[in-house]
């Protein structure tokens, strides 16, 4: 990839795919991180994006994303219960991010990898030539994390993703859904267990500690790879088994932010299935902190 545009909305889980990303983007030439709301209001993650761009990604841009649904209207809480209701628990860099430049208008890169809801993803495919999107959504035949039925980067703006889905064509789109990325993820051992060999080191395993020892985890016991599978299956799609569909997002009723297969729409790789997902969730380990 030669050039990227990253929409995220930091968020834990985002700021591990993120320095994932870092680590693996030694041949882009321009990294845009833009912010959108969805793990927190929009203000919030935007600050924890520009604090993740002064500590390990100084070279990156930034640009401040959507800050509320198509339709104006938040249909959901803020999930502080897993990010606090700062986005990390309180768990913040010691960082200057005043000199960080911020742009206005949407970068011009054919590559594009959504960790948040799809508001920016829409807008950008009616204003920019994205080639190439991998996106972190959906839940296809597992029940969702923010209904029963529909996971959490969809359900906070299903109009957008019901929009994308239906209207693009000639990109190349890879979607990651709940189905595989509750396969990989770490245990407390393994986080306790992270080297503090360096400043980046010592501030995710302090953050991803203190998640271990504030969040509720008759929900799940261990921290899902979510974003960071996303960006990893980027990077290498041939750890992953993938199938070909059309998605339909619905958008009325009880199932409002269900993601379906459907063969009406323009077709996109779905990952469905991973090769060996314990390897990969060490692999990840292996490229984030070693």
């Amino acid at each position: 990839m030669k050039n990227l545009s990253v929409i995220s909305d930091p968020g834990i889980d985002d700021l591990v795919a993120l320095i994932l990303l870092y680590k693996l983007e030694t041949k882009i030439n321009n990294t845009c991180l833009i912010s959108t709301f969805g793990n927190a209001p929009e203000d919030i993650t935007a600050k924890n994006a520009k604090e993740l761009i002064s500590f390990v990604s100084t070279k990156w841009q930034f640009m401040h994303g959507t800050s509320k649904p198509l339709n104006d209207k938040f249909e959901h809480p803020w999930p502080d219960y897993f990010h606090g209701h700062d986005g990390v628990w309180g768990i913040h860099p010691e960082v200057d991010t005043s000199k960080i430049k911020t742009i206005t208008k949407y970068p011009k890169n054919e590559n594009v990898i959504s960790l948040a809801t799809l508001t920016d993803v829409y807008k950008l495919n009616k204003t920019t030539g994205i080639k190439n999107i991998t996106i972190m959504g959906g839940a296809f035949t597992v029940e969702g994390n923010e209904t029963k039925y529909a996971e959490t980067n969809i359900a906070f703006d299903p109009d957008s993703a019901h929009n994308f889905f239906n209207q693009f064509s000639n990109i190349n789109t890879k979607i990651v859904p709940l189905d595989v990325t509750r396969k990989v993820f770490w245990t407390f051992d393994q986080v306790n267990s992270i080297p503090e060999s360096n400043k980046i080191n010592k501030w995710i395993k302090k953050l991803l500690l203190t998640w271990f020892n504030k969040y509720n985890h008759n929900r799940e016991k261990d921290f899902n790879l979510h974003d960071p599978l996303a960006v990893y299956l980027a990077y290498f799609p041939d750890k992953a088994k993938w199938h070909s569909s059309g998605v339909k997002i619905i958008t009325k009723g009880i199932k409002r932010g269900q993601s379906i297969f459907s063969k009406d729409n323009y077709p996109c790789q779905i990952a469905v299935d991973l090769n060996n997902p314990d390897i990969i969730s060490k692999n990840i380990y292996s490229l984030v902190f070693e």
